[in-house]
């Protein structure tokens, strides 16, 4: 159990840094929209891809695995309880939602849309519309994650008023 606030931080910080995502996925869309079909587009959209996969990998990984830590170390918590703590159950039963949407559909998604936009980022071909909706499904799957996570941590926040 002495080890059990670094975790609690750590776990905190991961949840932090998941909710950044929150706040600049709008400015990341805006960037890549404003150069729809000029010659920075392509650098953006990777920019983005490399940003969102290196956030996402990093906090997601943090998230569960300092969430284990806890379950496991806090006698009072268990796994999927609804009995004893309906707010960790729900966010135990969200996070496993996020890591589905995150490994069934992200995931690809963003593998086809690295491979439209292609390695030579300078070259200013234009991307398909396939692409575009590609890139328009990564757009509102993030926001849908970013919103599972903002709930999260709101439960987290509020566990305590909820009874």
């Amino acid at each position: 159990m002495e080890y059990y606030p670094l975790i609690i931080v750590l776990h905190i910080v991961f949840a932090g840094m998941w909710l950044t995502s929150f706040l600049l996925s709008p400015l990341f869309k805006s960037a890549i929209y404003s150069s729809k079909k000029k010659i920075g587009e392509k650098k953006f959209i990777h920019f983005y891809l490399i940003y969102s996969n290196l956030l996402g990998m990093v906090s997601s990984i943090g998230i569960l695995l300092t969430g284990i830590v806890l379950v496991i170390l806090n006698p009072g918590f268990g796994f999927f309880s609804m009995s004893a703590n309906h707010w960790l159950a729900t966010k135990q039963i969200i996070m496993l939602v996020i890591l589905v949407i995150i490994g069934g559909f992200i995931v690809p998604t963003a593998k086809k849309l690295r491979l439209s936009i292609g390695a030579d980022l300078e070259n200013a071909s234009q991307l398909s519309e396939e692409s575009y909706k590609d890139l328009n499904k990564l757009f509102k799957l993030g926001l849908a994650i970013n919103v599972l996570v903002l709930i999260n941590f709101l439960l987290a926040l509020t566990h305590n008023y909820l009874g």
